[in-house]
């Protein structure tokens, strides 16, 4: 079925004139219509405009003329970036009516490369969440199992690719939000280094501002790796350095599986685990090692900046934390709320200790190629109370990770990358748990986005990668 196929061999496949663009939209929008009341992924359209954006491709493609890199590739957006004719919600009851009158800048370099754009893809409330759920458009669930997460905040995007309803998605990362979801899903997706792609459109910050918060990302979502790199080649509006290796064999491969916070549950552990066996079996040099910074420290200097961003345009919040600090046994919720007020003096020290986890990193890279590790400490979990996007009200929340709860609020892999500025890739590992995907997390040097997209590209050569859902297929 031509909706599982990666981007590349639908590009192919309009090229050849096998198919139509029109005839392309137009068996996602029936695809959409037959199994998304279900699933609840895309939110809003623009059927109209991607219609006509499809026919003037068809014709200038019969005409023999020049067209972009994607033309006639109908996608969906997260709806966290501002498009055109369609509603930017971000899944809050404030921006319920919010028509933006310009493109965010990244859905813009996908237009001008001829994507053919149909709809918006749902999110949490604020993008501020592991789960998908808003008041605006409601819960999504997931394409291998309706009874659970699609994770967050990329979460519509993620699934939206997994269910074959576009080929290809935009999202944005600042918490783990494109790996947690395609991990979740059983996708790719590319969490880019820092300032590569542009953010402006983005929410948040609210519409209208145009500086790009430290950390937040936007990246692609697809059924390839090789899909990544070619829409890395359309989204980056910096110099990406060469992938390092063309060949497996040739990457210097470390392992790292975590210790103390970095928690992962056993049976997601043996996915990965085995995955990594058989790459050691396909001539892959895998190695076993330490992480080059203090793995403890690197996670509260992410914290804290992460919640210094979060906090400073809402106050309410580090005051819905402080009052709950007493109930939470935890002391999750009076850290947080003490970092959500940081202190000018305070972010120009998380600054410093940034600085050296950003030289710490270039010298493990000068040794290694690649980091694999976890996305994510569990896999798709069941989905939990819905919730307003005001981050305290995940406090009292549990995942289960060996039988046994821990704290929600409490994730620590995303951070790795993140703090560092550091592009990281999740692909999927062809292996389920509890019929749910696996995915793994593949961290590369600063500005060498390419290296870890290949790596990915490479290891699903020998392994093989998305595989689609079993009800959807």
């Amino acid at each position: 079925m031509i909706n599982f196929d990666s981007a590349s061999s639908q590009l192919r496949q309009l090229q050849d004139k096998e198919i139509s663009a029109v005839e392309l939209l137009e068996s996602y929008l029936d695809r959409i219509d037959r199994f998304n009341p279900t699933y609840n992924l895309v939110v809003a359209f623009d059927r109209d405009r991607a219609r006509d954006d499809a026919e003037e491709v068809d014709r200038r493609r019969a005409r023999g003329e020049q067209l972009g890199p994607l033309a006639g590739l109908p996608i969906t957006i997260k709806d966290s970036f501002e498009v055109t004719g369609m509603p930017a919600t971000c899944g809050l009851e404030g921006l319920r009516d919010h028509r933006p009158k310009r493109d965010a800048d990244a859905v813009t370099l996908l237009r001008e490369a001829g994507a053919v754009i149909f709809g918006k893809t749902n999110l949490p409330a604020g993008a501020s969440d592991w789960q998908s759920f808003n008041p605006v458009y409601g819960l999504s669930r997931n394409p291998w199992n309706p009874e659970r997460t699609v994770g967050g905040s990329s979460g519509g995007a993620a699934a939206a690719v997994a269910a074959g309803f576009t080929s290809f998605e935009l999202g944005s990362d600042i918490g783990g939000s494109i790996r947690i979801p395609a991990h979740f899903c059983g996708v790719f997706g590319h969490k880019p280094s820092y300032a590569a792609v542009p953010l402006r459109g983005h929410i948040p910050p609210p519409p209208g501002m145009l500086h790009q918060p430290e950390l937040g990302v936007a990246g692609p979502l697809a059924r390839s790796a090789t899909d990544l790199a070619a829409l890395m080649g359309v989204l980056s509006t910096a110099r990406l350095c060469a992938a390092r290796h063309e060949h497996l064999r040739d990457f210097r491969i470390g392992v790292w599986m975590g210790h103390g916070a970095y928690r992962v549950d056993g049976a997601y552990r043996q996915a990965l685990e085995a995955f990594i066996e058989d790459l050691r079996q396909a001539g892959a040099n895998v190695s076993a090692v330490s992480l080059p910074v203090d793995p403890a420290e690197s996670y509260e200097t992410y914290l804290q900046t992460l919640f210094a961003i979060v906090g400073a345009p809402a106050p309410q919040e580090a005051e819905a934390f402080e009052s709950l600090a007493a109930q939470d046994e935890t002391g999750i919720a009076a850290k947080l709320g003490r970092y959500m007020r940081t202190t000018l003096g305070e972010w120009f020290g998380l600054a410093e200790k940034r600085e050296h986890l950003f030289r710490a990193w270039a010298e493990y890279f000068a040794d290694y190629d690649v980091l694999l590790c976890p996305a994510v400490p569990v896999v798709a979990f069941p989905h939990m109370a819905e919730g307003s996007g005001v981050h305290s009200d995940q406090l009292f929340r549990r995942v289960t990770i060996d039988g046994q709860p821990a704290p929600y609020l409490d994730f620590t892999w995303q951070g790795l990358a993140t703090v560092a500025n550091l592009p990281a890739t999740v692909m999927p590992t062809g292996r389920l748990v509890d019929g749910l995907p696996t995915g793994i997390q593949i961290i590369g040097p600063y500005r060498e986005d390419l290296t870890p997209i290949r790596f990915a590209e490479l290891a699903e050569q020998v392994m093989g990668g998305f595989a689609p859902p079993s009800d959807l297929a």
